[in-house]
């Protein structure tokens, strides 16, 4: 799999949030995104998804022009986007059941390979940060996708769960799938990526 693109521009209010964005993506690999608050990281990867329209640019998937949502991705954006009165279990099992792949199995695994206990009932609202935080990453993995848009993944998660996290990562780049993070823990980047770019106002610099 092969994600490219071209010449892809965001302006708002006459502001380019991303200018000329040139890249190619190839499965197998992880790929580094870095820069300040505000260079550019989160908006590269809404684009990306479909979650935010280009104004101008290309993005191809296998050689064809993406339209809508992408497809066969599991993504964190900003902070995990959860329901606050349902268990963790639940919440996967929404997720999937939207996507109409509901699979207790798969939600069991993605919960045990972050280490969370699919039995637990109690309502993510009353997880810390971190857990929380490990909800959205085995959401992210649980339908077993070929790509992973990860935007700070390991924000806020211990310090014990840091090195589980990292060889579920790398494990999905072993089985040939394309990984992008944004992350500003420069141990992640150095001990995850083969590749990494630099953004600044927008730019790849």
């Amino acid at each position: 799999m092969q994600i490219e693109t071209n010449n892809l521009c965001k302006v708002v209010d006459g502001k380019y949030l991303v200018k000329d964005i040139s890249l190619k993506f190839d499965s197998g690999k992880i790929y580094g995104i870095v820069g300040q608050n505000g260079s550019g990281k989160t908006v590269l990867f809404k684009l990306l998804l479909g979650l935010m329209n280009k104004t101008s640019g290309e993005i191809w998937i296998d050689g064809e022009v993406q339209k809508g949502f992408m497809k066969n991705v599991g993504f964190i954006i900003e902070r995990p986007n959860l329901i606050p009165y349902y268990s963790a279990y639940n919440n996967l099992k929404f997720i999937s059941s939207y996507k109409g792949k509901t699979d207790k199995n798969k939600i069991n695994k993605a919960l045990e390979l972050v280490g969370l206990s699919p039995k637990e009932k109690k309502k993510v609202k009353n997880y810390s940060l971190g857990m929380k935080q490990k909800v959205a990453i085995a959401m992210a993995i649980v339908d077993d996708p070929k790509i992973l848009i990860l935007d700070e993944p390991l924000n806020t998660v211990d310090d014990a769960s840091v090195k589980k996290i990292r060889e579920i990562i790398l494990t999905y780049k072993k089985r040939d799938r394309i990984i992008l993070i944004a992350s500003h823990y420069k141990d992640d980047i150095d001990c995850l990526c083969d590749e990494v770019y630099e953004m600044k106002d927008g730019e790849i610099i």
